[in-house]
């Protein structure tokens, strides 16, 4: 290995052509030139060290020829070494040819020897190194310096020359002649295909960064209209056309139609005639899939590209897009003005590129698909996020027609709502247009478009408004807004229907089944968010209903206690009223009054488990007697648990005659262990029984009632609730006294 290395390291010393010498051929005759300079320099100075060794050398002079001889290689392989191989390659030729003249001269015997023969290696050289042109004089000057040998020198003859060195320099000559000329013919045919396959490698080369930058561009492109303008410029750019045009198929019209162009004005775009399928399909059965057509002016067209001629376009290279066998579109790249002759080259380019765009088309749809159906359903679930949260029907109407406008790419929208008792149609929402005029106005079911689909049942599409007849009762509106396309959906659920929905654009929808199932689900979610609503309605209005039984249920219980006890009558109603006034300082919620008061009502109602003879006994309770009428709490809250309803009003009637301090009864509770509307009720009923008159004793005026209940603080009442009750009862007092002022 260490050897190889070192083989290596001598190449590149002393071989190794000039780094300034370019192309591998150049190299590689350096090289050869380098080597044999260096072999001959070598073999020379060993093979003239070996004379001086074996001969007699004191009487040898023969070494000073050939140290010039080395001197002279020394310089020449020098040279070599440099960028200028040719001139070294002359000087050796020359120089060789030169030292085989001179030593004949100076040593005739070795001519007879066959020195002179020696010539034919500085031709051999000059075969390599030299042009045609150049070994031709090398060859004449050698010839010719043969035939005047014999004239510098006697021991050698003409007729010797002619028959043995000349001869054989002459026919050597040209057969190295005819050699050189048939080897430079295979160089250049070789240099000719090596060019060719130089130019093939760069066209492909540039080709293929071409549709690398092209599929970068277009794969970084989701919008299909960017894609296209996209496509558009890099068609004109890759074919080096100043304009180009890009044509999708629309399968619904069966057609090819340009969608964009680079180079053409928007109008000369949409005048270009569209292409049926039928004669694209002719067109690439004679043509290809893709192909060029020349001078456009002078040929023949076909009808869809007369309206070429108008624009000046002299030619264009077409190729078509498909992916799978389906087809996509063309690309068109167009010159304008003068005549152009596209190369294979180029439509192999253009081909590719309408491979990319195919794909990019069909990833950008799919991408467009998978957006719009993920926005439908983002739709869907805002539409039910509104049905099951909030109970406003228009608001919910005023979401689903904002959606279906925005979703389904329609002017305007209005949702109708059916008056069963009237039996007729009336306005509940709308978008896209006025609705002022339609707020109060209604269409009998059975008249009009909206009518007719509410009696039979069935979805009414109307293409043009404007010339239809069926659209007379809309053609004030039509006119008013342009509508021209109309949809009207009964919204109907499994019992029966309650609306219509009504759908205007102004221009001609462009329907498929994807939109008209998306239009079903919108319309399946606008009858379940008015059944919704009505249901809704119709449990609010008998929860009201029930409720408000409850309530007058409750009083009339309440009102019959007052009743059965004439000392009490008008108790209830009083100590009700007051608690839910404190009740109310305390910062109780609307709903929590309700209970408030439906347990101030029903306080006393235990009070129908205490026998007669002790609820209207004249004289004091005994022990057991009082015993048993404490128990009436537990009586209210056994009488009162049992109805759901009543759960959250129990804590007044159950805990009203507990005490702070903890002597209260029934369960003995004290502190804050009391519900807060107890402690509340505890103060206001003490107030009520002390402040109203009784047999046994007179109302207390209000101040001795308040100084009592102050009193009390602490150990029969809640000190907050006492200070708010003072508090409450100063504010009323003060009232009181400014309106008799």
């Amino acid at each position: 290995m260490k050897n190889v290395h070192l083989v290596e390291k001598l190449r590149q010393w002393f071989i190794e052509p000039s780094p300034l010498i370019e192309g591998l051929d150049k190299r590689r005759q350096a090289s050869l030139l380098s080597a044999l300079l260096l072999t001959v320099i070598i073999v020379s100075s060993i093979v003239e060290l070996a004379t001086i060794v074996l001969i007699e050398w004191e009487s040898y002079t023969g070494y000073k020829q050939t140290f010039v001889a080395l001197v002279f290689l020394s310089v020449v392989y020098f040279i070599s070494r440099t960028q200028h191989t040719k001139f070294a390659a002359r000087l050796m030729v020359i120089g060789s040819s030169a030292a085989v003249f001179i030593t004949g001269w100076f040593q005739p015997n070795g001519v007879n020897g066959g020195l002179l023969d020696f010539l034919i290696f500085p031709l051999w050289l000059g075969s390599l190194y030299l042009d045609l042109r150049e070994l031709l004089i090398l060859v004449v000057l050698n010839l010719f310096g043969l035939l005047l040998y014999p004239s510098f020198s006697d021991a050698v003859t003409l007729n010797f020359i002619l028959v043995g060195p000349f001869s054989f320099i002459f026919a050597t000559s040209i057969l190295l002649f005819i050699i050189t000329r048939h080897r430079n013919f295979l160089e250049n045919d070789r240099q000719r295909e090596l060019a060719k396959k130089e130019k093939l490698s760069r066209e492909e080369a540039d080709r293929t960064i071409t549709l690398l930058r092209v599929a970068g561009r277009l794969n970084s492109q989701l919008d299909l209209d960017t894609l296209l303008e996209t496509l558009s410029e890099e068609t004109a750019r890759a074919l080096n056309t100043p304009a180009s045009i890009v044509t999708l198929y629309d399968p619904r019209t069966a057609t090819l139609k340009p969608v964009i162009g680079k180079g053409l004005s928007k109008k000369q775009i949409e005048d270009i005639p569209v292409l049926t399928k039928k004669e694209f399909d002719e067109a690439t059965n004679k043509q290809g899939t893709v192909f060029s057509l020349d001078n456009l002016q002078h040929i023949t067209l076909p009808a869809h590209l007369e309206e070429f001629r108008k624009y000046d376009i002299r030619s264009v290279a077409i190729a078509t897009m498909e992916h799978e066998g389906e087809l996509i579109g063309n690309l068109v790249g167009v010159s304008i003005g003068e005549d152009r002759s596209f190369k294979p080259a180029e439509l192999l380019l253009l081909k590719g590129i309408a491979n990319q765009a195919a794909l990019a088309i069909i990833n950008t749809r799919l991408f467009k698909d998978a957006q719009r159906r993920f926005e439908n359903l983002q739709a869907l679930r805002a539409i039910d996020t509104s049905i099951l949260s909030n109970r406003n029907l228009p608001e919910t109407l005023n979401i689903l027609l904002e959606k279906l406008t925005s979703q389904l790419g329609v002017d305007a929208a209005i949702a109708l709502l059916i008056d069963k008792q009237k039996q007729v149609l009336s306005f509940a929402a709308g978008r896209g247009l006025d609705v002022e005029p339609l707020r109060n106005a209604t269409l009998p079911i059975g008249e009009g478009l909206a009518g007719r689909a509410v009696q039979e049942k069935r979805i009414i599409y109307i293409h043009d408004l404007r010339t239809d007849p069926q659209a007379l009762s809309l053609k004030p509106l039509s006119e008013k807004e342009g509508f021209i396309s109309y949809f009207a959906i009964p919204l109907e659920t499994q019992v029966e229907i309650n609306g219509v929905l009504e759908i205007f654009h102004r221009s001609h929808l462009d329907l498929d089944e994807e939109w008209l199932g998306f239009l079903e689900a919108l319309a399946g979610q606008a009858s379940i968010a008015i059944g919704s609503a009505i249901l809704f309605s119709d449990l609010q209005r008998t929860n009201e209903e029930l409720s408000e039984a409850y309530d007058t249920t409750i009083e009339g219980w309440s009102h019959a206690l007052d009743l059965r006890d004439k000392e009490t009558e008008g108790h209830t109603r009083r100590v009700t009223e007051l608690t839910l006034e404190l009740a109310k300082a305390f910062g109780f919620s609307d709903e929590e009054l309700v209970h408030i008061r439906r347990g101030g009502l029903l306080h006393d109602i235990g009070k129908l488990g205490v026998p007669d003879r002790i609820l209207f006994k004249d004289a004091a309770l005994t022990t057991e007697e009082w015993a048993l009428m404490k128990r009436h709490p537990i009586y209210a809250h056994e009488m009162l648990e049992p109805i759901h309803y009543l759960h959250q009003a129990l804590d007044i009637p159950y805990c009203h005659h507990e005490k702070w301090d903890g002597n209260g009864y029934p369960r003995g509770l004290s502190g804050e262990d009391i519900p807060l509307s107890a402690r509340i009720f505890a103060v206001v009923d003490v107030w009520d029984a002390v402040t109203s008159d009784r047999p046994y004793r007179a109302a207390w005026t209000a101040d001795k009632a308040l100084a009592y209940i102050k009193s009390e603080s602490g150990k029969h009442f809640d000190p907050r609730v006492v200070e708010m009750f003072t508090r409450l009862m100063e504010q009323k007092n003060e009232r009181t006294n400014g309106q008799a002022t």
